[in-house]
């Protein structure tokens, strides 16, 4: 008989992915935000260009082409292991272990993405979730944002623990605004407030703080990333991340 993950515990995987490449459908396009004024997009490109700088520079993010991660994450209830792979351009691997529960493995080869499950493998092609796996996969290797969004807007700073923050309202092509919150002294990004449409639960709302960022051949990148949802956190601690690593186009592909 196969396993099946309970359904928080499932809920807390699909959400805690290396890519952060939550399960969301449905979700309908929000009109178009104000383009700022001259000033205000003044201000927003020189915050991403200290966020940039902060990481470690354009040509050190750059030089990136491969990362894997090892580590643990904890849910309500388990602790387990996790251990990702990315690929550029855009290919992802990220495999939990959950103690008597068993595997869930999630991956994006560059065209389509699926999870395995105890309980069996299945796709997910819509365009709107490779389009927030893209977008989602910055939380990690981040240098990218103004890309991600089809327009961005200054919001009134913020106070995070004891911290300045500067927040910029990002709206993708597709889906519901998203808030950004960079650290106004180091430039680093502190939080990302994201919206999820998951089936059958309707909108879930996660606050994912960025934390612990260490420099890894150059670039800062942060080991430990917690998400808090309204009932619910979840943690992902890494213990290790390489760059540049050989990794085979194959560990990719849907298992058949």
């Amino acid at each position: 008989m196969l396993l099946r993950l309970p359904p928080v515990l499932l809920l807390g995987a699909l959400l805690v992915t290396v890519q952060l490449s939550c399960v969301r459908s449905g979700t309908t396009r929000t009109s178009p935000a104000p383009s700022p004024s001259p000033t205000e997009q003044a201000v927003i490109d020189q915050i991403l260009k200290h966020y940039e700088e902060a990481l470690g520079g354009h040509e050190a993010i750059s030089s990136i082409t491969s990362l894997r991660m090892k580590g643990t994450f904890e849910v309500p209830g388990t602790k387990g292991t996790i251990e990702g792979w990315q690929k550029e351009p855009h290919k992802t691997l990220t495999v939990f272990d959950f103690p008597r529960i068993g595997r869930l493995t999630k991956g994006f080869d560059g065209e389509n993405r699926w999870t395995q499950t105890p309980a069996g493998t299945y796709s997910d092609n819509s365009p709107q979730e490779l389009a927030e796996l893209e977008r989602d996969a910055e939380v990690f290797g981040a240098g990218r944002i103004k890309s991600l969004f089809e327009s961005m807007k200054l919001e009134t700073r913020a106070r995070i623990q004891g911290r300045d923050m500067y927040v910029i309202q990002g709206t993708p092509p597709k889906g519901p605004a998203e808030k950004l919150f960079f650290d106004v002294e180091n430039g680093l990004l502190a939080r990302w407030d994201m919206a999820r449409s998951v089936p059958n639960r309707g909108t879930v709302f996660v606050k994912v703080h960025v934390e612990d960022y260490r420099d890894v051949r150059g670039v800062k990148m942060p080991f430990s990333v917690r998400m808090g949802f309204e009932s619910f956190s979840v943690q992902i601690k890494l213990d290790e991340i390489e760059t540049n690593v050989a990794i085979d186009d194959a560990m990719f592909r849907k298992p058949k």
